[in-house]
């Protein structure tokens, strides 16, 4: 611009990241962190529990051949149970049943699990809606509660 400031072009004062992007850069670590600790958590626990049963079967009178069985299907299982917490449950894992309430921003359902069958109520959100009503922290609140 000609003798005017050009208000595009960076200052002295924005070289280094925002105090936003700061703020995001620690929730990530954060949460970063958080999941390999437990990850570390999980896997010392695993190991434990191994080096428990061992030692029970050890001291039991079972053949070697049945503990070796015993210990493969233990694992077995141990590796499934790990698989489903990694799944990340959605509306495609339950069968809708009744609508049994309406609201500002949306449904709820009494659905059942397809893997289980047990029944819960599943409420159902329009996201869109509460982030233009300025609702989200009422939302993330009741979800606190319920949980």
């Amino acid at each position: 611009m000609a003798g005017g400031k050009d208000d595009s072009a960076p200052t002295s004062d924005d070289d280094g990241p925002s105090n936003v992007t700061k703020q995001r850069v620690a929730a990530a670590k954060q949460y970063i962190e958080k999941h390999y600790k437990e990850q570390m958590k999980n896997l010392q626990e695993r190991k434990e529990r191994r080096i428990m049963l061992e030692k029970k079967l050890a001291d039991a009178d079972v053949s070697e051949e049945d503990q070796n069985n015993l210990l493969k299907f233990l694992e077995k299982k141990e590796t499934e149970y790990m698989r489903l917490q990694r799944h990340k449950m959605g509306v495609d894992d339950f069968e809708l049943l009744t609508m049994i309430g309406k609201g500002a921003f949306g449904e709820v359902r009494i659905c059942r699990e397809k893997t289980t069958g047990h029944v819960y109520a599943m409420k159902k959100l329009k996201k869109a809606e509460m982030l233009r009503r300025g609702q989200v922290e009422h939302v993330k609140a009741e979800r606190n509660v319920l949980a």
